[in-house]
């Protein structure tokens, strides 16, 4: 069971217009159909880099794109969505390459200047990134027409897009959609906008809020925006707030991240950043530490990020023996896993991975505020449940919140589990195998591609036992 595990090669280089050249960094072998179960902890602490952060990347490169002149996004995320979105930016008429810098990978991206192409057969695929949707759904409203693909119809598909489309359709685009929610195939018709003012529901996601900030200074008169019915993922915002002031974006926010002004008119600039380490990354590994008894060292986790705070808080009240200094986590090992009551919408990408750790901690956890995991790759909380009932765990759902009652001695497993094509239940369900008896038979892993393809590979370098299926 502790053989190397063969992998099937997918080879995601990105051939767009005239730019045929694929980019070696963003290549990987990714796991099709995988076994996991625990393994023997060393005594000596594992140290793992983190892979970069996905929501950082996206929006460093969604910068660049938009930027006068050339941009430099170091450690960027290498997963799919990154493929998708550098994709996306060379049919929008960025030229991308990859280089070294520093000992570090990176992308030099040389930007339009916010004057975009339009793309070949005025379409762009999407695969299955909805942050890449929902960020390309604003700065599209730019081009007279555009239309977006997916070829995930039963993931990214059926995720809603209403009411972004409701807030472009103040702004004179006009869309062609999915009715009643938005859904993909869509198409956009009537930029560019003069801007003014809009309303967007936060209800659902914060991306869509992220998009119209992108879209509104370059804008003639800038945006207005005001956010009803409350707003979701709120840190995500000032994520977006945080990248469009590097790259020279002025905007006043109210405090309560409920109304926004944004002259228009404004020029993105050229940005030379390294992307932080990737907190829903950090809360798989450390639960992977935990769970195998494995002490690590994670680097580099950005202690400053409003994100980060509330993971560490998050996997203290679980019981993690955890330290952080100069960027780096340190997880002890011989952790007694406690139940918790956590509001799981600070940290809405880790909650998966953190109920697969409350499967095996001492009494019974609620995750709550948790509705729009819904609306994700899968949903979050009903697939979920299903797959950790399958393997053992008493997982409950609700309409918005995950109720677990820990089983401190373990599962058997034994049994095949599916990851419904959604890169954060892969990981949840690879990290219950470590503690079932037999074993997890997890199909639909490649999924993993989404946000983290080498998770595997740093499993095993963690002590977990994994082979093909």
């Amino acid at each position: 069971m502790g053989d190397a595990v063969p992998y099937y090669i997918i080879e995601m280089g990105i051939a767009m217009a005239d730019q045929d050249e694929p980019l070696a960094g963003l290549s990987w072998h990714v796991p099709t159909r995988v076994v996991v179960r625990g393994g023997t902890a060393r005594e000596q602490a594992v140290r793992l880099p983190l892979p970069g952060a996905k929501y950082y990347t996206l929006r460093y490169l969604l910068a660049a794109l938009l930027a006068d002149g050339v941009s430099l996004v170091r450690n960027p995320a290498r997963s799919d969505d990154t493929v998708a979105l550098v994709r996306a930016l060379r049919a929008l008429g960025a030229d991308v390459t990859e280089t070294q810098m520093d000992g570090d990978w990176a992308l030099r991206i040389t930007g339009t200047g916010g004057r975009l192409s339009q793309p070949p057969e005025n379409t762009l695929a999407v695969g299955n990134a909805g942050a890449v949707l929902r960020l390309l759904l604003g700065i599209g409203a730019l081009l007279p027409e555009i239309t977006f693909t997916t070829d995930h119809p039963d993931s990214l598909g059926r995720r809603p897009n209403a009411d972004l489309l409701a807030a472009l359709a103040q702004l004179g685009i006009t869309a062609d959609a999915q009715e009643p929610d938005g859904l993909l195939p869509i198409t956009l018709h009537g930029g560019p906008p003069a801007g003014g003012e809009v309303t967007v529901s936060g209800a659902r996601s914060s991306q869509y809020l992220s998009a119209l900030l992108y879209l509104a200074p370059l804008l003639p008169q800038g945006l207005r925006i005001t956010v009803t019915d409350g707003l979701r993922s709120s840190d995500i915002v000032r994520a977006t707030l945080r990248v469009l002031a590097e790259a020279g974006i002025h905007i006043k926010a109210a405090a309560d991240l409920r109304a926004f002004a944004v002259a228009g008119g404004q020029v993105y600039r050229a940005l030379d950043v390294t992307v932080p380490g990737d907190v829903p990354s950090a809360a798989a590994l450390t639960v992977a530490a935990l769970l195998l008894g494995q002490p690590a060292h994670l680097a580099s986790l950005d202690a400053t990020r409003p994100e980060s705070a509330a993971l560490l808080a998050a996997l203290e009240a679980l019981g993690a023996p955890l330290t952080l200094a100069d960027g780096v986590l340190s997880i002890g090992a011989g952790a007694h896993l406690c139940a918790v009551r956590l509001d799981g919408d600070p940290l809405i990408d880790s909650v998966p991975v953190l109920v697969a750790a409350a499967c095996f901690a001492e009494g019974e956890s609620r995750f709550e505020n948790v509705a729009n995991l819904r609306l994700k790759e899968s949903d979050r909380i009903g697939d979920l449940c299903a797959e950790l009932q399958r393997a053992g765990c008493d997982a409950q759902p609700f309409d918005d919140a995950i109720v677990v009652r820990g089983q401190p001695g373990g599962v058997a497993g034994g049994v095949t589990v599916d990851a419904h094509d959604d890169h954060r239940l892969a990981q949840a369900l690879a990290l219950v195998a470590l503690r079932s008896r037999e074993g997890l038979t997890i199909t639909g892993a490649e999924a993993v591609a989404k946000s983290y393809p080498s998770f595997f590979e740093d499993l095993r370098l963690l002590g977990a036992e994994t082979r093909e299926a």
